[in-house]
C-alpha cells in the first residue's frame, strides 16, 4: 500500500460508468483524491456487477499525465500555454462578441461529442446555448451513426426519442442486424449482462441470428448469416415482402396499431427475388425462410444498430426494421419491441423546449433536413467555407474529436483552421483541438455528479440513478456546464431555449442543470411531486447510489399513450420512405473492378471513444488497427499476416497491417475506426495506424440524405501490398 493510501482512509462510492450506453453500475475505491480501483456494482438493477475492461481502466484517463488540467491558450507558434480561467474566459467572450458583431449570432456553432450522452449538465447547456444563439450550427455525434433512429422516431411515432428496443429477457427470436452486442454491450438497448441474456434465449429454446459481413464476436456465439455490406434494406424489403405476400402479417396488430398499411405492398412492388439475392449475397429461399421463422415465433425482436446505420439508405433501413416488428405483431408486446420507461420524461422535456422535430428547416449550403435542431457533421466544412449570412465563423466543441471521427476527417480538420475562433472542452490535446485557440479542461465522469439520461430511454430493467461525484477533480478542471455558462454570461445569454430563463438571466438568476432536471423529474411519471407521493428526487437518488428499480420489466400495452400521432396510431405511409425506396431500386448494383472490395468498420472490446487510446492497460500489444481480410481475397494480392497494406478508396488512401481471417465474408474487409492520432497525447499518437475516416466522403450526395448520417460502411476499396505501392510511387 502506498504512503498516499495509508495517509487516507480507503472509502467506496457508487456511481455508473460513463463510457458506453450500458451505463453499468460501478464501485469506486478511493483514498483521498486517488482512485484505487473501479469494479462492478452487484447491487445495480441493470448490470448486476458486470463491468468491462474499459470501465475498470478509466481511472487511468483521470490520472493520465497527458491530461489537460489548466486552461490552455494557443500561441502564435502553435504551442499552448497555461492561463487562468479568468483570462481564458474573458478573452473568449471578447472574441465571440467580435464575431457576433461582425457576422451575427447565427455564425457561432456548437458541437456535442459522444461523451456528452453521459454528462447531462453539458448536454443540456450545450443545447441551450445553441438555442439561445438561434444558430443552425448545432452539430452532434448523432449524425455519424444514429440520426436515422431520430428521423424514424419522428415519422412513425411522432417524437424523435420514441425508439422501441428488444425485450431480450423474454424474446424467443432475436434477429441482430449489423450489431455486435457482445463487444458493444448494447446500443439503443441497455441490457445488463447482455451476452448472458442472449445466451439465455437459446437456453430457453429460442434463437439468436446475427446478420453481418463479418463473423463478429457476437456471431461466433450464435447463428451467423453473412451478408454483403449495404444489403440491409434489400434483405428487410425481401423479408417484409414475404411476410405480406404469404399472409404472415398480424392483421389485428396492423389494424389496432397503425394506419396506412395498404401502402406497404405498393412500397415493395419493385423488390424482386433476384435483386434481393444479388444485393445481399443471400439466396432468396433463405430470405423467405428467415421471414417465415421470424413471423412464426411467439415473440420476436428485429434489432439493428451501427452496421445498419452507416450505409447510404440507413433511414429506409430503420423504417423497414420497425415495420417488420410492427407487421408481425411484435411491437409493444412482451418479448418483442418495447417502449422505455426513463426516470426523466425525455419526450415531454424535449417537447417543452421544442427540441424534437424533423425537417423544420434545412442547412444553408446543402439543403439537408435538420434533425432535432441539428445539422449533419458532413456539412460543416462547407458551412465554414461558404460566404454569406449564417456562415460558420466560431465553434465550441465539447468532447469531440471530429478531425478523426467525422466523415472526410482530413477535410474537417483543414476547415477548422479557417475559423476565427475555435474553443474546445477536452481532457487531451487531440488532433482536433490542437487547432483550437483555447482548450478548456472539463471534469470527467468520476469527478462530477451524473445520471445516465441517455441510457435510461432503453433500459431493459427500468431504473433511476443519480450519483454525486465520487472523487475531487484533478488540477483546475471545471464542470462543462459551468464553463459553458461562464462563456454565455460573457456574450449576454443564458444557455436555454426558455424565454423565462433569458428574462431571469438579466437579473443574475441562473438555474443549474441539476435544479432544472430535478424540478422536471419530480413532476414526471416517477417523481415524488415534492413529497405528495412516493417517488424519486435527486436527493433520494443521491442516498441510493446503486440506483432504484422502477419496474421489473418494461411495460407493454402502452402504445396508444407512447405514439404521439392522432389516436395513437402509427402512420406507415410515408412519402419520404417511398422516395428512398425508389432511389434504392434505381441505384445500379455496385460493381467497380478498380475497387473490388467493400470496407466496413468494426468495434473492438478495448476501444470506445478515442480517450481510451491513451490508456496503457487498454493499448498493450500491437494495438494498431488491423485490416481483416479473408484468405481468398488476400492470396491473389500476395498479402501475408501482419504485413502492411495500402487501402485506397475514391476519396483517400491509408496504410494498415493485415490480419488474414475467415471471420470475413469474401469480398469484404473490416477495419476499426477512430485511430491515426496526432496532437499531444503521446501513447495514442505513438500507436499510429491508418485513419479510417480519411477514406470517406462528406459530399452531400454521399450521405444518407433524409437523416444526414455519414456513410462509413460498404465503401468501395482496393487493397495492395504497401511495398508495391511505395515502389510504384518512387
Amino acid at each position: 500500500m502506498s504512503q498516499r493510501q495509508t495517509a487516507s482512509t480507503v472509502v467506496e462510492r457508487k456511481t455508473f460508468c460513463g463510457i458506453c450506453e450500458a451505463a453499468c453500475g460501478v464501485v469506486v475505491s478511493i483514498a483521498g483524491a486517488e482512485v484505487l480501483k473501479i469494479r462492478g456494482d452487484v447491487d445495480h438493477p441493470n448490470s448486476k456487477g458486470f463491468l468491462c475492461p474499459k470501465g475498470a481502466a478509466f481511472g487511468a484517463v483521470r490520472d493520465d499525465p497527458d491530461r489537460v488540467l489548466e486552461p490552455l491558450q494557443r500561441q502564435p507558434d502553435g504551442s499552448f500555454s497555461a492561463v487562468s480561467w479568468e483570462v481564458a474566459l474573458d478573452d473568449i467572450g471578447l472574441r465571440l462578441r467580435g464575431v457576433i458583431k461582425r457576422y451575427g449570432m447565427e455564425s457561432v456553432g456548437v458541437h456535442l461529442g459522444n461523451p456528452n450522452g453521459w454528462n447531462y449538465g453539458a448536454f443540456m447547456w450545450l443545447l441551450g446555448m445553441a438555442a439561445a444563439l438561434k444558430t443552425k450550427h448545432l452539430y452532434t455525434a448523432s449524425s455519424v451513426d444514429i440520426n436515422n433512429y431520430w428521423v424514424v422516431g419522428e415519422l412513425l411515432y411522432g417524437h424523435n426519442l420514441v425508439t422501441p428496443f428488444p425485450d431480450i429477457a423474454h424474446t424467443q427470436f432475436l434477429l441482430v442486424l449489423g450489431a455486435n452486442p457482445v463487444v458493444t454491450h448494447g446500443s439503443m438497448m441497455t441490457a445488463g449482462r447482455v451476452k448472458e441474456q442472449m445466451a439465455a434465449i437459446v437456453e430457453r429454446g429460442g434463437r439468436v441470428v446475427v446478420i453481418d459481413p463479418r463473423r463478429s464476436e457476437t456471431a461466433v456465439q450464435f447463428e451467423w448469416q453473412p451478408m454483403r455490406p449495404d444489403g440491409d434494406p434489400w434483405l428487410l424489403a425481401g423479408m417484409l415482402k414475404t411476410i405480406l405476400d404469404e399472409g404472415l402479417a398480424d392483421q389485428a396488430a396492423l389494424h389496432h396499431q397503425t394506419r396506412g398499411a395498404e401502402s406497404l405492398p405498393i412500397l415493395l412492388k419493385d423488390v424482386t427475388p433476384a435483386r434481393v439475392a444479388t444485393e445481399t449475397g443471400i439466396a432468396w429461399t433463405e430470405v423467405q425462410k428467415l421471414a417465415r421463422d421470424f413471423a412464426a415465433s411467439p415473440a420476436a425482436s428485429l434489432y439493428g444498430r451501427c452496421g445498419a446505420s452507416l450505409g447510404p439508405f440507413s433511414t429506409l433501413t430503420k423504417y423497414l426494421i420497425d415495420v417488420i416488428n410492427i407487421a408481425t405483431g411484435n411491437l409493444d408486446r412482451r418479448g418483442g419491441m418495447v417502449y422505455g420507461q426513463p426516470m426523466l420524461d425525455t419526450e415531454g422535456f424535449t417537447r417543452l423546449f421544442k427540441v424534437n422535430g424533423y425537417d423544420r428547416w434545412r442547412t444553408r449550403v446543402d439543403g439537408i433536413p435538420e434533425v432535432m435542431g441539428t445539422s449533419p457533421l458532413a456539412t460543416l466544412p462547407r458551412e465554414i467555407r461558404t460566404p454569406g449570412r449564417g456562415q460558420l465563423r466560431a465553434l465550441l466543441i465539447a468532447s469531440g474529436n471530429i478531425a478523426t471521427t467525422s466523415c472526410a476527417s482530413g477535410d474537417v480538420g483543414a476547415a477548422l483552421d479557417e475559423l476565427d475562433l475555435l474553443i474546445s472542452l477536452d481532457p487531451y490535446i487531440t488532433e482536433t483541438n490542437q487547432r483550437a485557440h483555447y482548450i478548456l479542461p472539463p471534469t470527467l465522469w468520476l469527478e462530477r455528479e451524473g445520471m445516465p439520461i441517455f441510457s435510461q430511454m432503453h433500459a431493459g430493467v427500468p431504473y433511476a440513478q443519480w450519483a454525486p461525484a465520487t472523487v475531487a477533480p484533478r488540477g483546475n478542471a471545471r464542470d462543462d456546464w459551468w464553463i459553458i455558462d461562464e462563456i454565455c454570461k460573457r456574450i449576454g445569454i443564458v444557455p436555454s431555449a426558455s424565454k423565462a430563463a433569458q428574462f431571469l438571466g438579466r437579473f443574475g438568476i441562473r438555474l443549474s442543470p441539476a435544479t432544472a432536471v430535478d424540478l422536471f423529474m419530480r413532476i414526471g411519471p416517477a417523481g415524488d411531486w415534492f413529497g405528495l407521493r412516493r417517488g424519486i428526487s435527486r436527493k433520494k437518488l443521491f442516498a441510493q447510489t446503486s440506483g432504484v428499480q422502477l419496474n421489473t420489466e418494461p411495460a407493454v400495452g402502452v402504445g396508444r399513450k407512447r405514439v404521439h400521432h392522432p389516436q395513437g396510431l402509427i402512420p406507415l405511409a410515408q412519402p419520404l420512405v417511398q422516395t428512398e425506396m425508389a432511389r434504392l431500386v434505381a441505384r445500379p448494383a455496385a460493381h467497380d473492378p478498380a475497387f473490388p472490395l467493400q470496407l466496413i468498420s468494426m468495434r473492438e472490446l478495448r476501444s470506445q471513444n478515442s480517450w481510451l487510446h491513451n490508456v496503457p492497460k487498454l493499448t498493450t500489444g500491437d494495438r494498431r488497427p488491423h485490416l481483416r481480410i479473408h484468405p481468398t481475397d488476400a492470396r491473389p494480392l500476395g498479402l501475408v499476416d501482419g504485413q502492411d497494406a495500402v487501402i485506397t478508396s475514391h476519396w483517400g488512401e491509408i496504410q494498415a497491417p493485415v490480419a488474414i481471417s475467415e471471420e470475413m465474408m469474401p469480398g469484404t474487409v473490416a477495419l476499426p475506426q477512430g485511430w491515426g492520432h496526432g496532437g499531444g497525447w503521446r501513447r495514442a499518437v505513438a500507436i499510429g495506424g491508418g485513419r479510417y475516416n480519411d477514406l470517406t466522403s462528406n459530399d452531400a450526395t454521399e450521405i444518407d440524405i433524409p437523416s444526414g448520417n455519414a456513410v462509413l460502411n460498404g465503401l468501395r476499396v482496393r487493397v495492395s501490398q504497401a511495398c508495391v505501392e511505395m515502389a510504384q510511387a518512387s
